[in-house]
């Protein structure tokens, strides 16, 4: 018998998080709740589910600083539920190190089809991750240890974003349109170019000495992104 997935969902108590909770278990997924940032950690010291659902809005210390932390060792997917589903929201949340955002009331069929492709696709990185090392210029990629650095020195990518890297690295030199990146990463039923944007932007922060000049990433105005090979 196929194992079931888990999945903490951590939002303050009330009725969404009882539809949510009831949605998920309907679809056969073991769900653990948390009501506050803390709660999370503690849930995550003695448990490993494979996907973290949570509220921006979710009460503690600082929500963001949770998942900022969190996503330097938690490899399965983070998933941030949004109340208005503003941009800035949005973006605070992809910075923050989570892999996508569901705009509240939950329960859509995109909503649904979007946690099966990250739950199947995983966060570990693994996934098509070729062995060995990738090199151009400044910047070194070795696989195996999953280690990005520039000019020998180590740069943290989240696990969404050593993702993002490896793929435009496996096909360097060659212009991956944004569906195309899209659609590998995040699945096909996710087509927002401002996850995307968020992620690439935060990637080139960490890697490019001028993120407004890239050298590794090139932008191809209105069609997606290359990786330069040299």
């Amino acid at each position: 018998m196929k194992e079931k997935k888990s999945i903490l969902v951590a939002m303050s108590y009330g009725p969404e998080l009882g539809e949510i909770t009831k949605i998920l278990r309907g679809c056969q997924y073991n769900v653990l709740e948390a009501n506050m940032a803390r709660a999370v950690t503690a849930v995550l010291d003695h448990s490993y589910p494979n996907m973290l659902l949570a509220d921006v809005d979710l009460p503690g210390p600082d929500g963001f600083a949770m998942i900022r932390n969190i996503s330097k060792t938690y490899e399965a997917p983070i998933i941030m539920l949004s109340q208005s589903g503003e941009e800035s929201a949005i973006v605070d949340a992809l910075d923050a190190g989570a892999n996508d955002v569901l705009v509240l009331p939950f329960g859509r069929a995109e909503h649904l089809a979007r946690i099966r492709a990250a739950l199947r696709c995983g966060c570990s990185g693994q996934r098509g991750v070729p062995g060995g090392v990738f090199t151009t210029g400044g910047l070194v990629i070795d696989y195996d240890r999953r280690l990005v650095t520039v000019d020998g020195e180590a740069r943290h990518l989240t696990p969404i974003e050593f993702r993002i890297i490896t793929l435009l690295t496996r096909n360097a030199d060659k212009v991956l349109t944004h569906d195309e990146i899209i659609n590998d990463i995040w699945g096909p039923y996710n087509s927002d170019n401002l996850v995307l944007r968020v992620n690439m932007a935060n990637i080139r922060r960490k890697i490019e000495a001028n993120p407004a000049a890239p050298q590794y990433i090139i932008t191809e105005v209105g069609v997606g992104y290359r990786m330069v090979c040299e």
